[in-house]
């Protein structure tokens, strides 16, 4: 029996706790992303029965991304995936075609939205109109269209319903945090400038392209070079105060704000919840409950996050600059049950792809839907948007 199978008839979650070292070895510095303020997302959290600092190095929706890539990527490389796309390459080819593996809120996310199907917008077509009166009673339309919204969780929140669009809630999630983590420290630097304007060279505008020489005492608001990013520039650095709680105490530390951190290792946490998918269900044409069509799709699903996870895994885990990690080791996956007992189990990314299609030829053999890639169209609308962002962007009157 493969792993997806049995996992999904027996199983109450897939786990992968993988540990990782930056590519400096142990002890290199890596830096997290950071949040609101420059800072870093710390928390203490109880490890075998100690608290230990830890700090977030790739949040739940970030590595969701990830997995995503991983599979848009394999879609590039002859997997069968359903999948919405829309086509911008007419109007703009460096774009090409954006698909909802790339689209922030997937199925339902607005550039799918704003698009049209035969002409008509596809908030009015029957495709839309399919898809939104999908539910966990009966998400068949959402797995013939875009099985990957059901594993990583999508929300109607912008359709005819507003708010109170259907929900799926993600089966998959993931996350990298650094364990046992301590800040690092930076004193900034000097960027050299290889022409050496001197900071008394003043110039009379901040920006950077409409900028001239400051002429005569009374020039109008003369700024330093450095402010157009000429000369040499101080790095400068900043620091804050953080409080946490280390046994039974209050700790407060004065630390850098951006300095990176070391830590003793990192770790990715994945878990694919089986007990979620089993809340889908897929009915037959006529509405009739079925349990075979409900296992089989079930199926497809778990097999699908699974082959995310080892594509992922075997891409590598370079999260940002100066943040490349590698496995210390491929760890084994495991198969939790209800009651706690874990199997540990391996599995490659051909062996992964392997059981997935398979899964989707027995979803096939029971009645499932299963469609193609979907090619869509942008509105005139959503085409104006892009050109007038673009007209100001160019012009130095826009920010992201």
């Amino acid at each position: 029996m493969s792993v997806s199978a049995k996992a999904i008839s027996t199983a109450a979650a897939i786990r992968l706790r993988q540990r990782l070292q930056p590519e400096g070895g142990v002890g290199d510095k890596i830096f997290p992303p950071t949040f609101a303020g420059g800072v870093y997302n710390w928390e203490v959290r109880k490890l075998q029965g100690k608290d230990v600092q830890c700090v977030l190095l790739d949040s739940v929706a970030a590595q969701a991304n990830r997995l995503e890539e991983a599979l848009a990527t394999a879609v590039g490389k002859g997997l069968a995936l359903p999948e919405l796309r829309v086509d911008f390459s007419t109007e703009f080819p460096e774009i090409g075609s954006v698909s909802v593996l790339a689209a922030p809120h997937r199925i339902f996310d607005a550039i799918v939205r704003d698009s049209q199907v035969d002409g008509k917008a596809f908030s009015k077509s029957g495709l839309y109109a399919a898809l939104a009166k999908a539910n966990v009673r009966n998400a068949n339309e959402i797995f013939a269209n875009a099985p990957s919204a059901l594993l990583f969780g999508c929300w109607d929140s912008t359709g005819a319903a507003g708010g109170l669009g259907n929900k799926f809630a993600r089966a998959i999630t993931a996350e990298v945090i650094g364990i046992d983590a301590a800040f690092g420290e930076t004193r900034g630097g000097i960027r050299l400038d290889p022409l050496a304007i001197v900071k008394e060279a003043s110039v009379t505008s901040k920006d950077a392209l409409t900028w001239e020489v400051a002429k005569g005492a009374k020039a109008e608001k003369p700024v330093r070079p450095s402010e157009i990013n000429h000369g040499n520039i101080l790095v400068s650095t900043d620091s804050t105060k953080h409080e946490f709680v280390l046994g039974e105490k209050l700790v407060e530390q004065s630390h850098i704000t951006k300095g990176g951190v070391t830590c003793d290792h990192a770790l990715q946490i994945a878990v694919i919840s089986v007990n979620a998918l089993r809340r889908l269900r897929f009915p037959e044409a006529s509405g009739a409950a079925s349990a075979t069509r409900d296992a089989a799709a079930q199926r497809v699903l778990l097999a699908l996050g699974l082959l995310a996870l080892t594509l992922g895994r075997e891409q590598g885990y370079w999260l940002r600059s100066r943040c490349g990690l590698v496995a210390d080791g491929f760890a084994d996956f495991e198969l939790v049950f209800g009651d706690g007992r874990c199997e540990p189990f391996q599995i490659n990314a051909e062996d992964a792809r392997s059981d997935f299609e398979d899964a989707v030829t027995a979803a096939k053999a029971a009645g499932l839907p299963w469609n193609g890639v979907q090619m869509l169209k942008p509105q005139a609308k959503l085409v104006d948007l892009i050109k007038k962002s673009r007209e100001l962007q160019a012009l130095g009157k826009a920010e992201a």
